[in-house]
């Protein structure tokens, strides 16, 4: 054994002294127990030891199995779920992301957009939406004279001026008598204001000029048909034998008259080649529900004129009458209108005697059964100095 420093150090010669040394040997006097093994001891493992090793073993191994299993059983691309809300506005997804998705990116729009203002009611109930005012197509403009004649007769008719309507769709007639449309639409005139007598006889007007007239041709076979048969109606029901109640007054029409007169209108026309000219439009009512005797009715138009501011007398003007819708019935309403056209020359300058003559004034008269009905002056002075005689006179101009 050497000694280094403190140390100690044995240097055995060989293994099998080292192994085979027994006893105590003497060491500074002290005894001391002699080595019988290697100084290097072989320590055995304990039973403790063993079964904790091998508990941590087995715990090791079943955390393995678990972590194997979740990577087993785990999706391969987990997607949000969504459950549906129902409000009372109506049905809206809501998305819900899974605990162990990733985080989304943000795709917010940097720059901001105006807000969307929204008005609702005081009631909750979203506002109606505007609807739509649909555009009229505007009417073809007219490219002849029959046409724009056409569409002035319609207008009249639309306006409710049924006797203008008339005159124009006549007019229409004139201008193409081969035509079948006017004929149609006057027969369609008269059917708007009752009259079916005179509706039928424009129909046969259309069936008269054949096939060549078109769809007017078979609509008037089938109309004329259904006025047959309702005059077959009619003839089968009692008349009514009622008379029209003449003892009261109505507008325009005096108790015990069948015949009276509306306001009288005068419509003045300029000319050169007269001192004086205007048209006289005076409308003729009959009591409703009246059939009227067109041979018993007598109307006396008679104009005055002033000659050198003293003298008043009948005049020595033209005059001219005619019907504004011809032939005046009083079948297609209440009312006719009688035009009465005055028109007085102007003077002559080679006269040795110049006469200054003026219009004055005008009387109306209306004779019905040789009885008046009515009667009308202006100035009113004309009907004091001329009273109309209650009887039809032999002598119109007294």
């Amino acid at each position: 054994m050497t000694r280094f420093g403190g140390g100690m150090v044995f240097y055995q010669s060989s293994v099998a002294q080292a192994f085979d040394t027994v006893g105590l040997q003497t060491y500074s006097g002290v005894p001391t127990p002699m080595l019988t093994a290697s100084p290097i001891t072989r320590q055995t493992v304990g039973k403790t030891f063993s079964i904790a090793i091998s508990t941590l073993g087995v715990g090791a191994a079943f955390q393995l199995a678990i972590i194997g299993w979740a990577f087993a059983t785990r999706p391969a691309n987990p997607l949000p779920s969504f459950s549906v809300t129902e409000p009372a506005t109506g049905a809206h997804l809501v998305a819900t992301a899974p605990a162990n998705a990733l985080p989304q990116p943000d795709f917010t729009n940097p720059f901001p957009e105006p807000p969307e203002h929204i008005t609702t009611s005081s009631t909750g109930v979203a506002p109606t939406k505007p609807t739509p005012v649909p555009q009229r197509t505007p009417a073809p403009e007219p490219i002849n004279a029959f046409e724009e004649t056409m569409l002035k007769a319609r207008l009249l008719r639309e306006r409710g001026d049924m006797a203008q309507a008339i005159t124009k769709f006549r007019e229409a007639c004139t201008m193409d008598p081969k035509n079948a449309m006017p004929i149609a639409e006057l027969a369609a005139t008269y059917e708007k204001m009752g009259n079916e007598d005179r509706a039928a006889e424009q129909w046969r007007k259309i069936i008269d000029i054949g096939e060549s007239a078109g769809i007017y041709y078979q609509l008037g076979l089938s109309k004329l048909q259904n006025a047959q048969s309702a005059d077959l109606r009619k003839a089968t029901k009692p008349a009514d034998t009622g008379a029209v109640d003449k003892s009261v007054a109505i507008e325009g029409i005096a108790a015990g008259a069948t015949l009276g007169i509306l306001p009288i209108h005068v419509q003045d026309e300029a000319e050169d080649g007269a001192a004086k000219r205007f048209t006289l439009h005076i409308p003729i009512k009959a009591r409703p529900k009246t059939h009227m005797e067109v041979r018993d009715l007598v109307i006396h138009v008679l104009f005055y004129d002033i000659v050198d501011g003293q003298n008043v007398v009948q005049t020595s003007a033209n005059v001219n009458t005619r019907w504004m819708a011809p032939p005046a019935d009083w079948t297609e309403g209440d009312v006719e209108e009688l035009a009465v056209e005055y028109q007085l020359p102007k003077t002559e300058a080679k006269g040795a005697k110049r006469e200054n003559r003026k219009y004055f004034g005008y009387i109306v008269r209306i004779y019905y059964k040789q009885q008046l009905q009515a009667a009308a002056a202006e100035p009113e002075r004309l009907a004091q100095q001329y009273p109309p005689p209650p009887t039809l006179p032999k002598d119109p101009d007294k």
